[in-house]
């Protein structure tokens, strides 16, 4: 089964930015949310689309960086690609 992993806490960590210090950027008075994405290995398995662009907004504002989704979360698949095969190809 493919995976979806939080990556956030390595972000955190490459750019010394703490958790408390995100919080009080994306403006939420709902700490333990913050707390609970930014420990590794204990990251929940669902959030809302409003909560993840105030996560990057937030992080986007600390940094002064273009924080995007992959910088956050990352994607593994379980999925093997084979490669085109040479029919395939020539009717493309």
């Amino acid at each position: 089964m493919s995976v979806l992993r939080w990556t956030l806490a390595d972000f955190l960590a490459e750019h010394e930015i703490t958790a408390y210090a995100l919080g009080k950027a994306m403006g939420t008075s709902y700490m333990n949310t913050v707390y609970r994405l930014a420990r590794r290995g204990h990251e929940p398995s669902r959030i809302d689309l409003p909560t993840l662009v105030t996560v990057l907004d937030g992080l986007r504002t600390l940094t002064g960086k273009d924080v995007q989704i992959t910088d956050i979360l990352h994607y593994e698949s379980s999925v093997e690609l084979s490669p085109p095969s040479a029919e395939s190809v020539g009717r493309a």
